[in-house]
């Protein structure tokens, strides 16, 4: 047994599509009769009509446009209705002076159906390309929206100690300190010799070089100093630099 659901959906397109072109058929023709009357004929008394109707097809269609975006188009209503009402007043007013009450109706009738018919049909269309849209899955504006939301979730859960904070350092690498690089240099002694550290006496004072740079750090800034700052002052690597960070006092 089919969907009766989807069977009404199919029945109110097509008769919303008949209701449509009948309505901008008659809406037409008798705009079409008013240019010939005017002093226009052959293909200008048949284009002539398109200048106004087209108003109301091309301002519906910005209208779905932008619904589907999200957004409202001013600009696209305001089409539709410069179309709508000069639509139906041309249809009105081209009957003429000492008409009977009903000959404005009649005239009025197509015009007002053809702009509520397509109304109503570009309703049904909206609909059936939100399903298409919901089926899908998220759009590409959803995912970056996502993203978005999901990277300032992680920039506020960050721990701001330094300590045992991942740091992703983009900025050019330091020389490291000259005696770490006469460390390096020295000759191997044997397969497995190592070359020598640096002395106590040579860590004693880059820690107290240390010191003076994050004392100065938290009188200027009332913070601590930088792992950046430590590395750029003292010439060290980051990972010499985390351990003599965890040494320095963490306020004034």
């Amino acid at each position: 047994m089919k969907n009766p659901t989807a069977t009404l959906a199919v029945g109110a397109a097509a008769v919303t599509i008949a209701l449509t072109a009948a309505a901008f058929w008659l809406s037409y023709e008798h705009l079409h009769d008013i240019a010939g009357g005017n002093g226009l004929s052959g293909a200008r008394a048949w284009a002539w009509p398109a200048t106004v109707d087209l108003f109301i097809v091309a301002g519906e269609l910005l209208v779905l446009r932008a619904s589907l975006r999200g957004a409202v188009d001013w600009w696209a209503y305001a089409l539709a209705a410069v179309g709508s009402g000069g639509s139906i007043a041309l249809n009105v007013f081209g009957v003429g002076d000492g008409a009977q009450p009903m000959e404005y109706v009649v005239a009025a009738v197509p015009p007002s159906a053809a702009l509520v018919a397509f109304g109503a049909l570009m309703r049904q269309v909206h609909d059936a390309l939100h399903r298409i849209q919901a089926a899908a899955g998220p759009t590409l504006a959803d995912a970056g929206a996502d993203f978005e939301r999901a990277a300032e979730q992680a920039v506020e859960v960050t721990d701001p100690d330094p300590r045992t904070t991942l740091i992703l350092d983009l900025a050019p690498m330091v020389q490291p300190h000259p005696e770490m690089r006469a460390a390096a240099s020295l000759p191997a002694h044997g397969a497995g010799a190592v070359a020598e550290l640096p002395s106590a006496d040579a860590d004693a004072a880059l820690l107290e070089a240390a010191r003076k740079v994050n004392a100065a750090a938290l009188a200027e800034t009332g913070r601590p100093a930088s792992l950046r700052l430590l590395q750029s002052e003292l010439s060290i690597g980051q990972r010499r630099a985390q351990r003599i960070q965890a040494q320095l006092p963490r306020g004034a």
